[in-house]
């Protein structure tokens, strides 16, 4: 009897251990967003190329600095991030006031990483040195994640964030607001010729030991 309670107990203790795998405490930090010419989101350093809208988190994506303690490995790894009520400073230790401007903070958004902010970047260094040199982890995130926190008019918040699996997903799951107007995709942005969601290269990441319930095409709701 004593030995199955203890063979029981054991399970269950590995089978918690098992649903946290792939899940981080939460961290402070800020994020800005890019993405606003519609493309650049495409030719991120991880080297997807055109991403589908229906293939994992999407265009739900961001950029982390490569100053960052996690930037190693980090393409198609996860974050779940909400926005957090908060002032910081940003790079140069300009002071930003930014404790209102979240729509609430406890939904959140899961984004992938596909691309790098470089804390050196010759063709927008004032910026670049602003936010990606690690004075404070930050995330780039795309313009379509970051406009389901906050307003886009803010450019920069504070965020909180963890690692999470890619498959998943939030309790509370962050929305543009009933009242807000989502950033158009112009007519003229379209996926190459031929291309089709099987053809996304983040669907390796997604189908790896870590993330078998991963949100591949067939599993997008």
């Amino acid at each position: 009897m004593a030995r199955s309670v203890l063979l029981l107990a054991l399970a269950l203790l590995i089978s918690g251990a098992a649903a946290q795998e792939g899940f981080s405490d939460w961290k402070d930090g800020r994020a800005t967003f890019y993405g606003t010419d519609h493309w650049n989101i495409h030719q991120g350093s991880c080297q997807y190329g055109y991403l589908d809208k229906e293939v994992g988190t999407g265009w739900d994506i961001a950029a982390i600095s490569d100053m960052a303690y996690d930037f190693q490995n980090s393409c198609g790894k996860c974050k779940e991030v909400r926005c957090r009520p908060a002032n910081f400073a940003d790079g140069y230790g300009q002071w930003l006031e930014r404790s209102s401007v979240c729509y609430d903070d406890y939904s959140s958004v899961v984004v992938m990483v596909t691309d790098t902010c470089p804390c050196y970047y010759p063709n927008n260094w004032y910026s670049n040195k602003r936010w990606c040199c690690n004075d404070m982890y930050h995330l780039d995130l795309s313009i379509w994640a970051y406009e389901k926190l906050a307003q886009t008019k803010w450019g920069v918040i504070a965020v909180a964030w963890r690692d999470v699996p890619c498959w998943y997903k939030p309790k509370n799951e962050a929305k543009l607001p009933y009242w807000a107007q989502a950033t158009p995709t112009p007519y003229w942005i379209k996926a190459p010729w031929g291309f089709n969601k099987w053809m996304d290269k983040r669907l390796p990441s997604l189908q790896s030991s870590n993330n078998l319930r991963a949100w591949a095409p067939w599993g997008k709701k």
